[in-house]
This record gives C-alpha cells, sequence and structure tokens, in this order.
C-alpha cells in the first residue's frame, strides 16, 4: 500500500456527535421528552437514513433543500405512527440548525487531529450540504485551524456531491494529491466508503451506530470509536493512543 500523507475527514457525525443535536432540538419543541438515549438514536438513524434516500433527488434539481429536510422528517416519524405537518417538520429543523451553533467535538478529535499535524501530514475536510449551513458547523466546532489552507470543501461549492467519483478527484486537483496517498474518514457508508473506495481512496468507516455494510465495498479498517479511529490513523498501540487523546498531542511528541 501506497503512503498515507493526506487525511481527509467527513464533519457530521464523523468530527461531532449529530445525534445530540438532533435529540436537544426535538426537547426543545417539547416532543419526546421522555423518551430514553436509545430511542432517539434509533430515530435518528431512520431520519439519516431517509435523508440519504432523498439526497439524490436534492443534487439532481428534484427536491429544494426545505422539501429534502421536511420530508425526511416527515417519513421518519411516520415509522412511528407519529403524524408531522409541514408547519411542525419546518420548527424541528430551525429548532435542529440553532442547535448545531454550539456543537462540539467529539471527544478525543482535536488531540488526533494535532497528533496528525505533529506528524507532518496534510488535512482536509469534505463534507456535503449547503455552504452556508456548513460553513457555521465547522467554525461553530473550530476545527478550520487544524485543515490546510484551502483545504475544506463543500459539496455544494463544487457542483457535486459525495459519492460521485468526480468529487474526490476534483480534490485531488485542487491540492496537487493522488488517490493513493489519501486516506478518508467517514461514517457514512453510501457517501465515505463507497465515494472513497470508487475514487481508489483507502478509507475509515466509523460505523459509530453499529450499521450494516450496503454494498460489496471494502474500507481499508473499520472502527467503532474515536479511540480506535486513532489507532488506525497513527498506527499506535491502545495506551499511547490514550495518553495522546487525553493529553494532546505534546503527549504523542
Amino acid at each position: 500500500m501506497q503512503e498515507i500523507k493526506h487525511f481527509f475527514f467527513d464533519m457530521d457525525d464523523t468530527l461531532y456527535d449529530q445525534m445530540e443535536p438532533f435529540r436537544l432540538s426535538l426537547i426543545r419543541e417539547g416532543m419526546w421528552t421522555d423518551k430514553e438515549w436509545a430511542e432517539f438514536d434509533r430515530l435518528f438513524k431512520r431520519v439519516r437514513h431517509h435523508s440519504d434516500e432523498l439526497w439524490d433527488d436534492y443534487v439532481a434539481g428534484k427536491m429544494t433543500l426545505e422539501e429534502t429536510r421536511r420530508l425526511r422528517l416527515i417519513l421518519a416519524f411516520a415509522e412511528y405512527d407519529i403524524q408531522v405537518s409541514d408547519e411542525l417538520a419546518d420548527r424541528l429543523q430551525l429548532a435542529y440548525e440553532e442547535e448545531q451553533r454550539v456543537i462540539q467535538p467529539s471527544a478525543g478529535i482535536v488531540p488526533l487531529l494535532e497528533a496528525i499535524r505533529a506528524r507532518g501530514h496534510d488535512i482536509g475536510i469534505i463534507t456535503n450540504g449547503p455552504v452556508a449551513h456548513q460553513t457555521r458547523k465547522i467554525e461553530a466546532l473550530g476545527v478550520r485551524q487544524f485543515a490546510n489552507e484551502g483545504w475544506v470543501f463543500v459539496s455544494d461549492a463544487l457542483g457535486m456531491a459525495k459519492p460521485d467519483p468526480r468529487l474526490f478527484a476534483e480534490v485531488n486537483r485542487r491540492t496537487g494529491t493522488k488517490p493513493e496517498n489519501c486516506i478518508y474518514i467517514g461514517d457514512n457508508w453510501r457517501n465515505d466508503v463507497v465515494g472513497s473506495c470508487e475514487s481508489g481512496w483507502s478509507c475509515v468507516w466509523l460505523n459509530n451506530r453499529g450499521r450494516q455494510p450496503e454494498s460489496h465495498h471494502r474500507p481499508t479498517h473499520e472502527v467503532r470509536t474515536i479511540e480506535d479511529m486513532a489507532r488506525k490513523l497513527l498506527g499506535m498501540g491502545a495506551l499511547a493512543v490514550l495518553a495522546v487523546l487525553a493529553a494532546g498531542f505534546l503527549a504523542f511528541l
């Protein structure tokens, strides 16, 4: 295998826990206030499922972004025999966006990014979605400082979206990198695993929600936690990785 020099990360549900602002948005609107975390998690998986299913229609211009966001909630709640009106779906989406303004990186992400930079490697971010919306989340997370200048890519700005291999090829072109030297880290099988594998990149699948593979593609590594991710990316033992994540990159140096 070629040397990995360039580390590209997905953002949503990879750099932060996307379910938490979703859970808080429902509570904020007085919904599911009596539910356990696991029930929110199951509902969130269904929302993500419908979002993925509707994404192609959005990219193709068959649905507006507002219609896509509205319908994914309506379809997910319908599976629980809960009728959600267009108005309620719009309120939930607005609450969700408000909660995303104060998101924080998942525990261990910042030390991991610091450790990758300390080794002299490049870091980039590739995320699907509207430019303004995704940019706000990137700024809230405070992760732009770890990325190379000009290495943050938002699908709507490129005019193409994951899993389209053309997007990964365009990233290679703009960054002057080769596919065999790139690794992509993401949680979504369809967008992240399929897209990067078909582009000749290595791939780490952060399977943090216990999903099943959806195709014949084989990620380079499958991990369940940030600690597992760091172990694979840094090639370090468990104790050394824990030291890095607990104390930051100075422990690594």
